[in-house]
């Protein structure tokens, strides 16, 4: 009987990686009408994962659904996109401080080995694992500096930062490359204990992202 809550959990998680997926890889666009027969025949599997994966995305902001319409894939507004934004900001702005004065070796070297996952996806062409590393760069980053509440926070954007990463990199392939580039300026800076020059280097990432996302 105990075994039951795990295979359901594992099926609703990966009913909701597989659906994201969809979604960053262009096979669903924002504007789009869906239906759970339709992503249960998509994903072979039953509607009640699915369900359960839907219900996540909408609280996420990522679809609506509409009991009548279907679900619906919502598109990003530059007042969502500029929130998202400024969170980013603050937050990893402060991590940045904070942990250039208590950066270790292992830490570098974890981080090292994520950008360098992220640099093989950019070279495999592979859009969905290359977000899920430049991601897992910056989730790294807020779990170092040992802050419970801001990594809740900060997880809390996660998912939309994948979405949204994927529209920008939609709107400028080269944004790809630049953001392994820009990472490499910050851990660089970051293990030589030079804070203002990585909090700089945070700071002009998480501008060009939004930017280019606003096409502004």
């Amino acid at each position: 009987m105990e075994k039951m809550p795990a295979k359901k959990g594992f099926l609703k998680d990966h009913a909701y990686e597989m659906i994201k997926k969809l979604l960053m890889n262009g096979d669903l666009s924002p504007g789009e009408f869906l239906s759970e027969g339709f992503l249960s025949e998509q994903l072979g599997m039953s509607r009640t994962p699915i369900r359960s994966a839907l219900q996540r995305l909408e609280y996420e902001g990522i679809v609506r659904i509409h009991p009548k319409q279907g679900i619906y894939i919502c598109d990003v507004s530059v007042q969502q996109v500029n929130e998202v934004y400024e969170i980013r900001m603050v937050l990893e702005t402060f991590a940045i401080r904070k942990l250039s004065d208590s950066i270790n070796q292992h830490q570098v070297k974890e981080l090292k080995e994520i950008l360098n996952q992220q640099n093989e996806q950019i070279k495999n062409q592979d859009l969905y694992l290359s977000l899920k590393y430049d991601t897992a760069f910056h989730l790294k980053i807020m779990e170092f500096i040992g802050n419970k509440q801001m990594l809740e926070m900060f997880k809390s954007i996660e998912e939309k930062l994948s979405f949204y990463g994927k529209k920008v990199l939609s709107k400028k392939v080269d944004r790809l490359k630049e953001t392994y580039e820009e990472h490499l300026l910050i851990l660089t800076e970051l293990e030589k204990g030079n804070t203002e020059a990585a909090v700089l280097h945070m700071e002009e990432h998480i501008q060009r992202g939004r930017k280019t996302l606003l096409g502004s």
